[in-house]
C-alpha cells in the first residue's frame, strides 16, 4: 500500500511538471507557482528513494523547474511591455550558473544539463520554449524507495573490487525550518533582526579520514545583503545512517519592497577536509524562499494592520497565480491608495453622512489621479461585457458600491462579486477589485480598517478572485456612542 501510495504522489507531480512544460513549449499560459508547487513536490519525493542517482535525477529537475518558473514570469513581462523583464532574465541566468556547479559533473542530470545548455544564450520567447520542450522531453528513472531496496549479493566474476564497493554517499536534508515553518514556504522576516533556523539531515555514511560535514548556503544574492549561518557537524559515534540536528541563526541585511520577488537561499554539502571522498549527493528540500519587508520603517498604506492584509492579498494571488506580474504590481498601486483611503476612513470619520454611488467614485478617482504611477493611466467608466465598468487601471477592473444597508461580515459583499467578475473576464482578467462606502447608520464602534480586506471568489466556472475592501462612513463620533 505504500508503495502504490507514494507512486502515485510521484507520478502525478512528474506528470504534472512534463504537462506544464509541454503547455509552455506550445506558446500557452502556464502558472509559475505551479513550477514551483511542482518542484516542491519532486523534492519531496526525492527523499524517499533507495538509490542516490535516482535521487539526484529528481533533485536537478526540481531545481530546473525553480528556473523555469523565474522565466514563466519574464515571458509575461516581456508580452506586457513591463519593467524588469531583463532583472528576471539575470535571475534565472545566475541560478542556472549555481544549478551548474551542482549538478554539472553528475553523470545523473547529464541529459537534463544537455537539455538546457542553451539556457544562458536565451533572448527570446522562442528560445524559452524550445528549452521547455527540451526539458519536458528528457527521461527520468523509475526509483526504488528506500524500506523496499532489494539486497543483490555481488556478482563473483565482477572481482572484489566491485563487491566490496561502498554504499553511496547521500545526505538527506530531512527537516529545514525557518522561524518554525519548513522550508517549502515562503517567509516573512523583520530585516536587521536575528531569526531562528533548524536543519535536520540524515547521512547514509561518513568517509573514512572525514573529520567533519559542512552545509554551506549559496544563492544569487549579492552576499552582502543576508547572512546565514553555516552548519558545521562532528563525526558523530555509532553506526550508520546517522541522523544530525542543529540549530542556527538568519538575518537580513536589507529591506525590500512590496513587489520584489523572494530572496532564494539553497544549502551545498562537503565533507572536510577536502581531500577526503567526494561530491556528496543530496536529496530533499533546502531551498529556502525569505522575504523581508519592514512596513515599520518602509509602510505601505500608513496603517500597518491594513499592510499587513495587503501583503497576504499579495502572497495569496502569487501562490495561486491568479495575476501575471505586471497584473500584481498593478492591483498592489490600487490597493496602496485604497488601504490608505479605509484606513483615514476610521480614523478621521471622512466619509460623513450618506454618500451617493456617482460621489463616492469621484471622491476615490481624484485619489488615484493624485498616485504618480496611476495617473493618467486610470479610465473611467470604460465599456466591458455590455455593462459599463466605474474605474479601471490597465484593465484591473475597480468596481464601487455605496450601500446603505450595514456590512457587519465581508460575506456580505458576496452580493456585488459577481458583476465585478463579469468585467473581469470581458478584460481578459482574473483579478478585479470591489470597492464599497458602508453608509448605514452606526450605532456601536466600527471595526477596525484591517479588517475590512479580504479576497472573494466567483461562482464557477470563471472563479474570478475579487480583492474587496470596505470602506467605513457614515461613523457615529464616540461621544454620541455614551449611553
Amino acid at each position: 500500500m505504500r508503495k502504490d501510495a507514494i507512486l502515485s504522489q510521484v507520478f502525478f507531480a512528474r506528470i504534472q511538471a512534463v504537462d506544464a512544460l509541454a503547455r509552455i513549449g506550445r506558446g500557452e499560459p502556464v502558472d509559475a507557482e505551479l513550477l514551483k508547487q511542482t518542484s516542491a513536490a519532486l523534492d519531496g519525493a526525492s527523499l524517499q528513494y533507495g538509490r542516490a542517482a535516482t535521487a539526484i535525477a529528481y533533485g536537478a529537475f526540481a531545481g530546473l523547474l525553480r528556473i523555469a518558473s523565474t522565466l514563466v514570469e519574464w515571458r509575461q513581462a516581456i508580452l506586457d511591455a513591463s519593467e524588469g523583464s531583463e532583472r528576471l532574465l539575470r535571475s534565472a541566468i545566475e541560478r542556472y550558473r549555481l544549478w551548474c556547479n551542482e549538478y554539472g559533473e553528475k553523470s545523473e542530470a547529464k541529459a537534463l544539463l544537455d537539455a538546457s545548455t542553451n539556457l544562458p544564450l536565451m533572448a527570446s520567447i522562442a528560445d524559452f520554449e524550445a528549452l521547455c520542450r527540451g526539458l519536458g522531453g528528457v527521461p527520468l528513472p523509475i526509483g526504488v524507495f528506500a524500506d523496499e531496496v532489494f539486497k543483490v549479493r555481488p556478482r563473483s566474476d565482477l572481482g572484489e573490487e566491485a563487491a566490496t564497493q561502498p554504499e553511496e554517499l547521500l545526505v538527506a536534508f530531512l527537516k529545514f525550518q525557518l522561524g518554525g515553518q519548513p522550508a517549502a514556504d515562503i517567509h516573512h522576516l523583520v530585516p536587521r533582526e536575528m531569526h531562528d533556523m533548524e536543519i535536520e539531515v540524515r547521512v547514509s555514511r561518513w568517509p573514512e579520514n572525514a573529520t567533519h560535514l559542512i552545509l554551506t548556503p549559496v544563492s544569487a544574492e549579492p552576499r552582502s545583503t543576508y547572512d546565514l549561518s553555516e552548519f558545521r557537524f562532528a563525526k558523530p559515534s555509532g553506526k550508520p545512517p546517522f541522523t544530525l540536528v542543529q540549530q542556527g541563526r538568519a538575518i537580513l541585511q536589507v529591506a525590500q519592497g512590496l513587489k520584489a520577488r523572494p530572496f532564494e537561499f539553497k544549502y551545498a554539502a562537503a565533507f572536510q577536509p577536502a581531500s577526503v571522498e567526494q561530491p556528496v549527493a543530496i536529496v530533499g528540500h533546502r531551498t529556502l524562499l525569505v522575504e523581508g519587508i519592514d512596513v515599520r520603517s518602509n509602510p505601505i498604506t500608513g496603517y500597518s494592520a491594513v499592510d499587513q492584509k495587503i501583503m497576504a492579498v499579495r502572497d495569496t494571488l502569487r501562490r495561486e497565480g491568479r495575476a501575471s506580474a505586471q497584473e500584481l504590481s498593478d492591483v498592489l498601486e490600487l490597493l496602496t491608495v485604497l488601504g490608505n483611503m479605509a484606513g483615514r476612513a476610521v480614523q478621521d470619520a471622512e466619509f460623513d453622512g450618506v454618500w451617493s454611488e456617482d460621489r463616492f467614485q469621484e471622491h476615490v478617482r481624484k485619489e488615484l489621479r493624485r498616485a504618480p504611477r496611476i495617473g493618467s493611466d486610470l479610465e473611467e467608466h470604460p465599456k466591458a461585457a455590455g455593462g459599463i465598468t466605474d474605474l479601471s487601471l490597465r484593465g484591473i477592473v475597480i468596481e464601487l458600491k455605496s450601500a446603505r444597508e450595514r456590512i457587519r461580515t465581508m460575506e456580505d459583499c458576496q452580493a456585488y462579486v459577481e458583476q465585478a467578475a463579469s468585467y473581469a473576464v470581458a478584460k481578459g482578467k482574473r483579478v478585479a477589485l470591489l470597492y464599497v462606502l458602508d453608509c448605514s447608520p452606526k450605532d456601536s464602534a466600527p471595526w477596525p480598517a484591517a479588517d475590512g480586506v479580504a479576497i472573494l471568489r466567483s461562482a464557477p466556472p470563471a472563479e474570478i478572485t475579487v480583492v474587496t475592501i470596505v470602506v467605513q462612513g457614515n461613523i457615529t463620533r464616540p461621544s454620541q456612542l455614551s449611553r
